[in-house]
């Protein structure tokens, strides 16, 4: 699909983001064109465009390559492009936090482009731990650590201690603000899967411990101390949360296990007590 004409990516990207018709060429601009079709001529690049692809350095190291669909549409939409200096690492890492948190749910493109990406997001950062960790510091967590000032003042990565703090803030409330859960390595995953000890039953997953402490709504709605408060936030969770928060199945399905079998010993011990 190649056009001699077609001379700046940028050019086209500027075209689109205002929806004039593009000279010499340039994608469809009508919106029934699909958008795979509209970012294949996106994609497009000159030689200096395909040198605005190399990844920025970052404290942490060379950073994840961003997937060229998601480089298209960072090009073709211009508040993306005017939200994210993506020749900074903080730009760069935040556009992928964008795709990630936001960027599925806007365009369903971006959920094959974000899971082929998994196995890079899931590599672990060489720079911090040297292996020492509780659990490995993945880029996912890195980007974003990378994205956030603010996160980077209160909790830095000087040392693995240092690391290994901001791992515990980002398994408790990190992976709901970049709604990641979906994406997070096998040992982290074990450790949100776990249980910790209830007096009100099904006993719950971290994880869903996790997202319900990060969110006052919830907390406000739903007591976890009450049992028709905490069957309640469940069906939350299965209804409604599981949409609004990608979460690994590992995770979920050991929720269903965890509810499934205390039903079935409730059951038992009802049908005993007739007995």
């Amino acid at each position: 699909m190649t056009n001699t004409k077609i001379q700046s990516l940028s050019a086209i990207a500027r075209a689109e983001s205002e929806g004039i018709t593009p000279d010499d060429g340039g994608p469809p601009m009508s919106d029934e064109v699909p958008m795979s079709v509209r970012l294949d001529f996106a994609a497009l690049l000159t030689q200096s465009e395909h040198a605005e692809l190399h990844r920025p350095d970052s404290v942490l190291g060379a950073l994840p390559v961003l997937p060229l669909p998601l480089y298209a549409i960072w090009r073709i939409r211009t508040d993306l492009n005017q939200a994210f200096d993506i020749a900074q690492s903080s730009g760069y890492a935040a556009l992928w936090l964008w795709a990630i948190r936001d960027g599925r749910r806007e365009l369903d493109v971006l959920w094959d482009v974000v899971a082929q990406a998994r196995n890079d997001l899931l590599q672990p950062v060489v720079r911090v731990g040297g292996g020492k960790l509780p659990v490995s510091l993945p880029w996912i967590a890195g980007l974003l650590w990378c994205a956030r000032p603010d996160v980077q003042q209160v909790r830095p990565l000087a040392s693995d201690q240092d690391a290994a703090q901001y791992l515990g803030w980002f398994l408790r409330q990190g992976v709901f603000e970049a709604r990641c859960g979906d994406l997070i390595p096998d040992d982290h995953v074990a450790v949100l899967a776990a249980t910790e000890a209830s007096t009100v039953p099904p006993a719950l997953v971290r994880y869903l411990e996790f997202l319900h402490a990060t969110r006052t709504d919830l907390q406000e709605t739903f007591s976890l101390q009450d049992f028709n408060s905490r069957r309640d936030f469940l069906k939350w969770f299965y209804d409604q949360g599981l949409k609004e928060y990608p979460t690994h199945p590992d995770i979920a399905g050991r929720q269903t296990q965890i509810v499934y079998e205390w039903g079935e010993a409730a059951k038992s011990a009802a049908e005993q007590q007739k007995a």
